[in-house]
């Protein structure tokens, strides 16, 4: 669903097939079922969870160790085996991105990406490993997309996939819009197999007027 989407540049049904990805995979609703939901043997504590206002799997990273343990405190040490290895695995990456923040109009617009994911655990063969999803019926291999879009037209102008392992630089690369002026696009990290470790940041671009070359080289490029 993803791939027809792309096709025929839908931002939204392309976002929506993306998040469906991941629901079907850990089996859950979003916006109706807790982000905690995903994690084992959790489904029990959420009502806990939530009067803690601990509402998501950076949360339960964040906490003290003394009131993880207390929070915990009701299952047995193979269940809390379990959620370390879940919270451990969940992806927790640092995005960094650099781009032109002035292109012509029509143009490409190149933007770099340094992806570097969080891992505490010395043996890197092992990451990311499959995704942890005890519901789904078959191994599913953690995968990500790069999204690039303009919200307020619904236009979408970029997607690629890629595989995330410990760390990433990669380009990508999409057309400037063809009207001069100012624009905020948006920029997507998406998971195909977890709830709640997307990332989207702004990227503020100024289209300047296509220059005579570049009209001339279009010309050239029609005959």
């Amino acid at each position: 669903m993803v791939d027809v989407a792309s096709s025929m540049g839908w931002m939204q049904p392309a976002l929506a097939a993306m998040e469906l990805s991941q629901m079907t995979v850990q089996a859950m609703w979003e916006g109706r079922d807790s982000l905690i939901k995903q994690v084992p043997h959790m489904s029990e504590l959420i009502p806990t969870c939530q009067q803690r206002g601990i509402e998501s799997v950076f949360d339960i990273m964040d906490m003290e160790d003394d009131d993880r343990t207390a929070l915990l405190r009701p299952l047995s040490s193979k269940q809390v085996a379990d959620i370390a290895a879940f919270v451990n695995r969940y992806p927790n990456i640092e995005v960094e991105h650099e781009y032109s923040k002035q292109v012509s109009a029509g143009s490409a617009v190149q933007v770099q990406l340094s992806l570097d994911r969080e891992w505490d655990d010395e043996d890197d063969e092992d990451i990311p490993g499959p995704a942890i999803a005890p519901f789904f019926p078959y191994t599913h291999s953690e995968g990500w997309w790069v999204v690039v879009g303009d919200e307020q037209l619904q236009n979408l102008m970029l997607v690629k996939r890629i595989n995330l392992r410990k760390e990433l630089k990669t380009m990508v690369e999409f057309a400037a819009p063809d009207s001069p002026g100012s624009c905020t696009l948006k920029l997507f990290l998406m998971c195909d197999a977890y709830l709640g470790c997307d990332q989207e940041f702004d990227l503020q671009i100024e289209v300047l007027p296509a220059s005579s070359s570049d009209e001339e080289d279009d010309e050239m490029e029609q005959d």
